[in-house]
């Protein structure tokens, strides 16, 4: 017989910076019946492990209090119950404001003195740009230097430029990348000559971060 089974590990794939509201990851396992028995869980454990690190995150023994560790330390509503059974009232995390570098894989680890159960899934936290600015300026007469840029983003973002009205991508653009204090700082450039350019031409740059699934746009409308 199966002793312990995780049945569900439910963490949101992606959640934003900072933004005041609470995540909630849920670990649900079930126990055969001989570990249920009475008050006595047979050395039942429940484990948080971040990004595969060493050490839990989080633990929690039936009857005792839960208790936050390493990088979730203070950051978890501890009194917070998934459920009122004995067995699995504290086995969830529930991260009072999420920031970026709780961004990971979470390991749920369910044991008891038989048996053990595990399951990893991953929840990103992302940052939208505090600034994201397309300019253009010119390099000489005849030619136009476009530039977006954008700050303060994460996961690592990516950047690409358009020509309107088909939204064709403008190739040998330059894109450089800056990592810094845990966040990511973006710049793309492109030197467009005016003959290849009808009056007005609109051109756009996207922002984007492809693990969050988040886009941002600016246009540009330029007069040769």
């Amino acid at each position: 017989a199966v002793g312990i089974q995780i049945t569900d590990l439910r963490v949101p794939p992606v959640v934003r910076n900072n933004s005041g509201s609470a995540a909630l990851l849920d670990c649900e396992y079930t126990l055969k019946p001989t570990e249920v028995g009475g008050n006595k869980f047979s050395g039942l454990v429940v484990k948080w492990y971040f990004n595969e690190g060493p050490s839990p995150v989080y633990q929690w023994i039936p009857g005792q209090k839960p208790q936050d560790l390493g990088i979730l330390k203070g950051r978890l509503n501890l009194s917070h119950r998934a459920s009122d059974h004995n067995a699995t009232m504290h086995r969830a995390l529930f991260i009072s404001n999420p920031t970026t570098e709780l961004s990971g894989e979470y390991k749920c680890v369910v044991s008891t003195f038989d048996d053990e159960d595990f399951m990893t899934k991953k929840m990103v936290v992302f940052a939208p740009e505090k600034s994201l600015e397309f300019t253009s300026s010119k390099p000489d007469a005849d030619a136009v230097n476009l530039t977006c840029s954008a700050r303060g983003v994460y996961p690592e973002p990516k950047m690409a430029l358009y020509k309107d009205p088909d939204r064709t991508e403008l190739d040998g653009v330059y894109v450089e990348t800056v990592s810094r204090q845990g966040s990511y700082d973006i710049v793309a450039r492109r030197v467009m000559q005016d003959s290849d350019m009808e009056a007005p031409t609109v051109f756009s740059c996207e922002l984007r971060i492809p693990e969050a699934d988040y886009t941002a746009t600016k246009i540009v409308v330029y007069y040769p």
